[in-house]
């Protein structure tokens, strides 16, 4: 169920193809600033570990996105 505030119709969805693609892009700079890069080359470590390393990457990713 939607509520309306305000006699002005809106909706969620971005109806205008130019601006849902400018603040996809926008959207797109601001993942790619703050995601942290992945160590390169192969890494042996039990899968609870690797799990372990990979949720520490997205809280920092998260903790950076929150900060703009």
């Amino acid at each position: 169920m939607t509520r309306t505030v305000g006699r002005q119709a809106r909706s969620e969805f971005i109806l205008d193809p130019a601006e849902a693609l400018r603040r996809g892009r926008v959207l797109d700079g601001m993942l790619s600033s703050a995601s942290i890069p992945r160590l390169r080359g192969v890494m042996r470590a039990k899968h609870r570990a690797l799990n372990a390393m990979d949720d520490e990457r997205q809280l920092e990713t998260a903790r950076r996105l929150n900060k703009h």
